[in-house]
Formats: C-alpha cells, structure tokens, sequence
C-alpha cells in the first residue's frame, strides 16, 4: 500500500468538497447549503428515494434507480478504493488460552455491555497476540476507565497490567472492582490467570508528558527500572491518541502500543507548536490542514445512520435535523449572539411538531420568546424542505471517511517514520463500535 498517495488522494478530495464538509447542519437555513450543490447533484437528491439514500452510504452496495451524477459516482468509487476498509477483519480464535472457561467468561461479562464487550474482548486478543509475538508480557492500560480491559488482560490472560486513569473516582472504583471481582473468582472457585495485583494510577497524561517521566510511573507501578511493556489504549479521545503515539517512538521501553482512536474533533490542530495533527513530517511538509468541523464529522455513526434511513419509523424522526436548523435561524435573526448556542437534544417522536420543539429548547436553555410567524412559518416549510436538510447530512457523511483516514495515514506514516511495524486493521464491528480501526504497531524487528 502506498499510504502516502492514499493519504494525498484523500485529501484533494477532501479539498474539493471542502464547502460541503465545512458546513455545520444546523447552519443550513441560515447559510443555504442546498445551493452548494451542483446542479446535477441538487437535483438527483431531490429525487432520490430513501432507500438509494441509504445505500449511498453502504459501499459494498450497487447503486440502482435513477441516472446518478458522474462526479457522485466517482466519488463514491474513489472513497471506496483509497479510504481503508470498514469491513471487520478475520481474527484468529486460536490465540485465545481462556475462552473456553465457560465459568470465568460468564462472570467477567456480567454487567458488562455489548458494545463493550465487543471492544474487549478483541482488543485483549490483539494485546495478547503481540505480547507473544515480542515476548513482552506487561501492558499499561491507558485511560482504563474502571478496568474492564484490564482485568481481562490480567485474570484471562495472566498479563500483569498498570492502568493509567485521569478521573480519580473511576480509579478508586476499579480497584474496589477489582478486589470484589478476585473474591468472587476465590468463593465459587473459578480458575484464572492473574499473577500480577493490577495498578491503577491516577494521572492525566497531557501533551507536554516527555517520554523519561512517563517511563518513571510505569517502573514504579511494576516495581521495575527494567521493564518493557506495551500500550493500549481503548478508545483513547483527542489528542490523548497521538501522545501515546509519541510516548512510543520517544521510550525504547515501549516495545509495542494498541490503539482505537475516538473524538478526533478534540484533537490540537496545526498550525500551534503543541499540535497533534499533523503528526508525520510528510503531512507536515504537504501543507495538510483539516478544522475542528471536519473532524466532528468524521466522529459519526455512518452504518447506524444508513440504517436509519432504511428503517421508516427512524427515518421520521431524522426530521430532527431541520428543526434544529429552522431553530438556528430563528435565533440568530431575533439576536445574533445566540449563533451557534447550546441548546441540548430534544427526544424527538414521530408527533413531535416544530412547534413544541421550539417551546421545549425555549424552556430548557432560558432563550427568549420567539416570533411566532417566524415559528408557524418554518412548521410548514420544514414539512417541504426536511428531506433536503437529511440528504445534506447524508452527503457529509459520505465524505467523512476521507477526514478520518487523513489522521489516521498521517499517525501510521508518523510511526513509519520513526522506525515500527504498523498496520490499521477494522478490528470492531462497525455496527457494534463506529470508531473501529485499531493502529498495531511494535518495535521488534528493530530491537
């Protein structure tokens, strides 16, 4: 794979329908998107049917129905070829020792979720994988929220764990967690594999964390001036990701690091010194610039979303999407220092109308009284006008892809760089967990 023409093809892309992914919804009365269309584009939207919308969306689906745009078609074909599958990988079962303790599996994943286990207990096969292959049986667990993944990796798979987690009582309620789980397994005598007490460290690992003191908290939990260890990172948000990234090319101990990477809209972007996108010197020298929208964006549910589209009663209730709009107009014609407010979610029903939307955001955010032309107006022109609102949504989220794979080539090019292995693999069912490309990379033919 040549990921750094991959990497430039998406971004040109990116920088063709840059108007359209740099467009907030909410925006799209005041700032009339649907005139960002080309004309073929508008006009093929308009008639298109809900369930061609949604295979839009589906890649590994033909499209049928009406003549479709050229350029649309072209599109769909590049982000399909140069974007990295979605598709869930093959993983081998055989690199699992413990799931065939029926009594231990079906205690761990009591009260445990399905998303969550999911998550879990693919990411533990992937961590257990490589700690045979480079012999390196000591993982720290980064921002290990109560220590699901970690008590898997310790008591499933006898890997002697440190957890690193910023919020203190999720720190403290692991290790409770933790205590109760080991008593449980000791009472109904259920085998496991912990030979490690797990360490739970509370601490936020911040951008400007050097790789020396980093290495000090992870040798005082093992007790170690010696050890190697892996990083995993289990959906690590913002810039966390890419200083782990950091933290494993500057600390020789680090010998291999697991993440799935999340909330990219909360990553620090170019150009500050402290930045964490761009990583790699050769996006760096390319001049690749993205915004805090386009990585919102690239933050959402596109499988879920599709569905959505195909299912009738969930479609209805995308109807959302132009209230929130008519609203933003609204507000900002009565005063234009309510642009952009926070006006939280309304629980959107099929009998839901503009009107007791308005009152319901009115009553819970304080806002003034709106003009109740301006209301009654936009209850009849969303009526014609909402499906418009929904395809322009779906169309971003066409090119979200794009966004998502420029800061994840940029991050595998940055290991590359900095002398690892690396792959990205679509480890999670994108169905079950959207942000499912996990970034694998070790450091052992370099050793």
């Amino acid at each position: 794979m040549d990921i750094e023409k991959r990497l430039l093809t998406c971004y040109k892309v990116y920088q063709t329908f840059d108007n359209v992914l740099n467009s907030y919804v909410s925006d799209y009365y005041v700032d009339n998107h649907w005139n960002k269309l080309s004309t073929s584009w508008s006009n093929y939207f308009e008639e298109i049917k809900i369930g061609e919308l949604s295979d839009l969306l589906n890649l590994s689906k033909p499209l049928n129905g009406i003549i479709h745009p050229l350029t649309l078609l072209c599109l769909r074909c590049v982000i399909d070829n140069y974007t990295l599958s979605r598709t869930r990988a093959d993983f081998p079962a055989e690199i699992s020792p413990f799931e065939d303790n029926k009594n231990f599996m079906n205690f761990f994943w009591k009260n445990v979720k399905l998303k969550k286990r999911h998550e879990i207990d693919v990411m533990a096969k992937l961590c257990y994988r490589l700690a045979k292959e480079t012999n390196c049986f000591h993982i720290v667990d980064i921002g290990s929220g109560v220590g699901h993944l970690s008590r898997m990796l310790s008591y499933g798979y006898g890997i002697k764990v440190c957890t690193v987690e910023a919020v203190d009582a999720f720190t403290k309620l692991a290790e409770i967690m933790d205590s109760n789980f080991e008593n449980v397994l000791t009472k109904r005598k259920i085998s496991h594999r912990n030979i490690f007490k797990t360490v739970h460290v509370n601490k936020r690992i911040t951008n400007d964390l050097n790789a020396q003191d980093f290495l000090r908290i992870v040798q005082n939990a093992f007790n170690n001036k010696n050890v190697k260890f892996g990083i995993v990172g289990l959906h690590p948000c913002g810039d966390l990701g890419a200083t782990l990234l950091r933290l494993y090319t500057e600390c020789p101990n680090i010998v291999f690091i697991n993440i799935a990477s999340c909330c990219y809209m909360k990553i620090t972007l170019n150009p500050t010194n402290e930045a964490c996108f761009p990583l790699s010197t050769f996006c760096k020298t390319q001049n690749i610039v993205l915004s805090y929208l386009v990585c919102e964006i690239a933050c959402h549910a596109i499988e879920n979303y599709s569905e959505k589209l195909r299912n009738d009663a969930e479609y209805k209730k995308l109807k959302i999407h132009a209230y929130r709009a008519a609203l933003e107009e609204i507000l900002t014609s009565v005063d234009p220092g309510l642009k952009h407010s926070i006006v939280g979610s309304v629980k959107c029903s099929n009998d839901l109308t503009f009107v007791d939307y308005v009152k319901k955001i009115c009553d819970n955010n304080n806002l003034p009284t709106l003009p109740d032309e301006k209301v009654i107006f936009y209850e009849d022109y969303i009526n014609t006008t909402w499906r418009k609102v929904v395809s322009f949504y779906s169309i971003r989220l066409l090119l979200a892809p794009l966004v998502e794979n420029i800061i994840l080539l940029d991050r595998w090019l940055y290991v590359l760089e900095n002398g690892s292995e690396c792959k990205i693999l679509p480890l999670f069912d994108c169905n079950i967990s959207p942000r499912n490309l996990v970034l694998s990379a070790n450091k052992r033919k370099y050793a």
